[in-house]
């Protein structure tokens, strides 16, 4: 080697020693577990935000499964729902006649729970894969089947963002359940 290409080493030596104090080995060592705790945590508190976010999925659909009334709601929204099929319109459309009836109301408190669930998945409430597995196909049917109902709805005045979030869910869902 050349005496010239060996020049920059003592000055970047020079450097290195007239840099303010870098401390010491036990101060770095210090940094570096403080630094690794630091990320302990954060992982840490990541893992058990979506325990939480599945466990609130999992307490909500086991809810639906168990209570007593949320399952004769079920019950009267299918009952409702093949009436709302007989007197739904070629265009696919719900008279003014059906609104306030006990079937119209056994409906929409129906949606009412998919609605809720779809809010909670997209504020992330709720775990949106433990809802998807769960849930997926008896939300998207359900929007499917109470279409006209939730677009007579959507017509009333102050009404157009009810069920928005539900239709928002079923949408990006639809495709992948394979359900029209």
């Amino acid at each position: 080697m050349e005496h010239s290409e060996l020049n920059w080493f003592p000055q970047a030596w020079q450097w290195v020693r007239s840099a303010p104090d870098w401390g010491t080995v036990p101060q770095w060592a210090t940094v570096l577990i403080a630094l690794c705790a630091f990320i302990a945590a954060i992982v840490s508190i990541r893992s058990q935000r979506e325990v939480a976010r599945k466990r609130a999925a999992t307490d909500f659909f086991l809810k639906t499964e168990m209570d007593t009334a949320l399952l004769q709601l079920h019950e009267k929204y299918l009952d409702a729902i093949d009436k709302l099929k007989m007197i739904e319109t070629e265009k696919g459309e719900v008279s003014d006649s059906f609104a306030n009836t006990p079937d119209y109301w056994a409906i929409r408190n129906y949606l009412n729970l998919h609605e809720l669930c779809a809010v909670g998945i997209l504020n992330g409430v709720f775990d949106e894969g433990v809802c998807y597995d769960f849930w997926s196909g008896e939300l998207v049917l359900a929007h499917n089947n109470a279409l006209p109902l939730i677009k007579y709805v959507q017509k009333l005045k102050n009404s157009q963002n009810v069920y928005a979030e539900m239709e928002k869910i079923a949408k990006r869902w639809a495709p992948k359940r394979n359900v029209r």
